[in-house]
């Protein structure tokens, strides 16, 4: 009798994650340019930064085995999933990871030059 009273728990519960995962996908797939996303990679911190590197993006925070970045070109989802990247989620959606929650203007790193001696 007891088996039967969890049923609905049982499938309810990995239910409700598999669709909030799907729908995490599907919104950070489709997000504009210059949100903040959580990569991860199955090699690790390491991977992510590589991933995000390649990607042609900009890194915000690194924290708890995620890789907090940016890019204000489109697209960037898609080339951090080619670079390399096992996940890719939206950092203001996500609920568990704390970014901004707007949108982020990059801006471009300046180049000092170093005299040579």
């Amino acid at each position: 009798m007891a088996r039967r009273a969890l049923r609905p728990v049982l499938i309810g519960v990995p239910l409700v994650f598999a669709l909030w995962g799907a729908g995490m996908l599907v919104l950070t797939w489709f997000q504009q340019p210059g949100r903040p996303v959580a990569v991860f990679a199955r090699s690790g911190m390491e991977g992510a930064l590589v991933s995000v590197i390649a990607a042609d993006g900009y890194i915000l925070q690194v924290r708890g085995g995620a890789v907090i970045a940016i890019s204000d070109k489109p697209g960037f989802v898609q080339r951090l999933y080619r670079s390399g990247a096992f996940l890719v989620i939206a950092a203001s959606a996500g609920g568990c990871i704390v970014a901004p929650s707007g949108p982020v203007t990059v801006r471009k790193p300046a180049v000092i030059a170093i005299p040579s001696v």
